[in-house]
């Protein structure tokens, strides 16, 4: 073999060799690893600390980094969509912080966003017999059993909380308060994919065929956006008093999904094409409330919604001179005047529908995913329209052209 490469051969291991030599000390090793966590980056933190607790005399020294690493890498895991990941990191942080509320803390989270909260419950009860009297882990397990539909467990869990000194518990209890008040004689079933409740003088036929359209639009909406949510989904039929009385909503709003579907049926005897439509508008709301994990802009989700209820049934025509900056359809639509809502709502679906034409259903069903992944709109449009060979800039001033 030639000296030259002799020469470089002997260069390129000293070379490689070097990193490793230099952090050849377990203190060095963990000192360098605090360092990244502080960066935010606890996998390559992770490498450095599994070699540290293979060094130490004792690796007991390495657990508590150990714990803390594989704590943040469960948050990353979670915020970027991944919850069965977030699951098995916040499993190995409770090795090594097995005293600690916070692995099970971020494993009811994990759950949580998932989806599933009757999953949430047993580590939230292991965390609190561990951290006593905590507000923010009340708090969750307030969240847990409301999503169950078990208000009295909620009540009692955010009174905890309050008590405790939250400051966030006062509202939810107001909010639970009043739904046990509505809820209290209203009669239950279960079909499918959803539990019913429904007040007295809405007949076991109505609520039952609310349940049938609602199953409907789960298979429907399944196919087009590619997602079937597989946790149970409540749904309340309210009089028109109660809903508003729960809801606090405006005057104008058909029905409102917040965790759970909420239609006002006071009055009402048979399925109609209106109440189709709302129930259709409703279900979406669901969809994109599991996909895009609260990361969907507003015209998004409510052009989503416009469109698949618009597909039941088209109310008449009213002359919409108006036209919205795209700013205002980024807020939420209750914060419109009164008089501007229907606009908002006709804008949304009319880019919704245009997107729909451009590239179908299947790439909204992508769009969604990968914003609730996490990524910022202009890489989750490239992502989802590839396929179809558009990019943000591309993809918008086919929208503003397309009307």
């Amino acid at each position: 073999m030639p000296r030259s490469w002799c020469a470089s051969l002997l260069l390129l291991g000293t070379i490689v060799l070097l990193p490793s030599m230099v952090l050849a000390n377990p203190e060095e090793l963990l000192s360098r690893a605090a360092a990244l966590l502080h960066e935010g980056k606890p996998k390559e933190a992770l490498v450095l600390l599994h070699d540290a607790e293979r060094r130490l005399p004792d690796p007991r020294q390495a657990a508590g980094l150990l714990g803390e690493a594989y704590l943040r890498l469960g948050m990353q895991q979670i915020a970027h969509g991944d919850d069965a990941a977030g699951r098995e990191a916040f499993a190995s942080a409770q090795r090594y912080l097995p005293d600690d509320p916070r692995p099970l803390q971020g494993m009811a989270l994990a759950w949580m966003s998932a989806g599933q909260p009757a999953a949430a419950i047993g580590p939230l009860q292991e965390a609190q017999t561990l951290a006593g009297e905590d507000p923010e882990l009340a708090l969750l397990l307030g969240r847990a059993c409301y999503s169950l539909g078990d208000l009295t467990q909620a009540e009692a869990a955010w009174t905890e909380a309050a008590q405790a000194g939250s400051a966030e518990a006062a509202p939810l209890l107001e909010k639970v308060r009043r739904e046990r008040q509505a809820e209290r004689d209203m009669s239950r079933d279960l079909a499918g994919h959803f539990t019913i409740a429904y007040a007295a003088g809405i007949s076991d036929a109505l609520a039952n065929t609310v349940l049938d359209v609602l199953q409907e639009a789960y298979g429907e909406l399944g196919r087009e956006l590619g997602y079937y949510p597989e946790t149970e989904i409540p749904v309340l039929l309210y009089s028109r008093e109660d809903f508003q009385a729960v809801t606090r909503s405006p005057i104008w709003a058909g029905a409102v999904y917040d965790g759970k579907i909420r239609v006002p049926l006071g009055g009402v005897e048979r399925m109609t094409p209106q109440l189709r439509a709302l129930l259709f508008h409703e279900y979406t709301h669901v969809v994109v409330r599991f996909l895009g994990r609260g990361r969907v802009p507003i015209w998004l989700n409510e052009g989503l919604a416009e469109l698949a209820g618009q597909r039941r049934y088209v109310p008449p025509h009213k002359a919409q001179p108006q036209s919205l900056p795209s700013a205002a359809l980024d807020r939420p639509f209750t914060e419109l005047p009164t008089e501007l809502v229907p606009v908002a709502y006709a804008q949304s679906r009319a880019r919704v529908e245009r997107l729909a034409e451009l590239c179908g259903t299947p790439a909204l069903g992508e769009l969604l995913r990968q914003l609730g992944n996490g990524l910022n709109w202009e890489r989750a449009v490239a992502e989802a329209y590839a396929p179809c060979g558009y990019d943000w800039p591309r993809l918008q001033a086919e929208m503003n052209g397309g009307g």
